[in-house]
């Protein structure tokens, strides 16, 4: 049996509905358990924004790690809590994407290029999402390019069996941000694969990397420290 896409999961949740024509829409419940948190979370200074988080989250580790970006995303937050509300068992790396798939329900971003397992985002995305999670993999593509794909093919067999709860995988279309990935990323051309810690970039691999050098990259990513407050 397949597992279930994110979408599925999201219906099946109460999150999204069906709308006419196939068409998806967020609940009005949903909606207002969103508009709830919003409320909570906005005009607070860092430190209540990180109270309040512990307060949603049950968790002060958690609600530290998402409080600490100078500019929180208040509606990104407010999606991720309500998420967690209605799903057990997701790891806030995978909350995180799920919040961002409801975000982005209106204006998909370009999804043709990222491998099955990654999340494909806007560049205002990526940059949110990377400062928030504690280890991240993004990789920027562009369409018409043969080494992409080759990247795309070794990514989508390193993580063949399932999502990782550990990393939080996303995809980036770098023709759609081009300014933003060189000022934020120093990214300027794909394929480009980016290995972060901590909202910083740990290492990159440029150009058609080996799946050998990818594989390395990620267990290295993962046996990293997190730098201490």
């Amino acid at each position: 049996m397949e597992a279930e896409t994110p979408v599925e999961r999201l219906v099946d949740a109460g999150v999204f509905e069906i709308a006419g024509e196939g068409q998806l829409r967020t609940t009005a419940a949903f909606d207002e358990a969103v508009a709830g948190h919003r409320e909570t979370l906005t005009d607070r200074d860092p430190e209540g924004v990180r109270a309040a988080l512990e307060s949603l989250t049950g968790d002060a580790e958690e609600a530290a790690a998402l409080a600490e970006t100078p500019d929180p995303d208040h509606d990104l937050l407010a999606r991720y809590v309500a998420i967690g509300d209605r799903l057990d068992g997701l790891s806030p790396v995978q909350r995180l994407a799920l919040a961002t798939v409801v975000g982005n329900a209106d204006d998909p971003p370009p999804a043709d290029g990222a491998p099955d397992a990654f999340l494909p985002v806007h560049g205002d995305d990526l940059t949110r999402l990377v400062a928030l999670a504690p280890r991240a993999v993004a990789f920027a593509w562009r369409e018409n390019c043969t080494p992409c794909e080759t990247v795309r093919g070794d990514l989508d067999g390193l993580f063949a069996d399932e999502t990782p709860d550990d990393l939080l995988l996303l995809a980036v279309y770098g023709p759609d941000c081009p300014r933003l990935l060189d000022e934020a990323f120093d990214v300027v051309g794909a394929p480009t694969t980016l290995f972060t810690l901590a909202g910083d970039v740990d290492a990159r691999l440029v150009g058609a990397a080996t799946r050998e050098a990818l594989s390395s990259e990620v267990a290295t990513l993962r046996e990293r420290t997190l730098p201490t407050a």
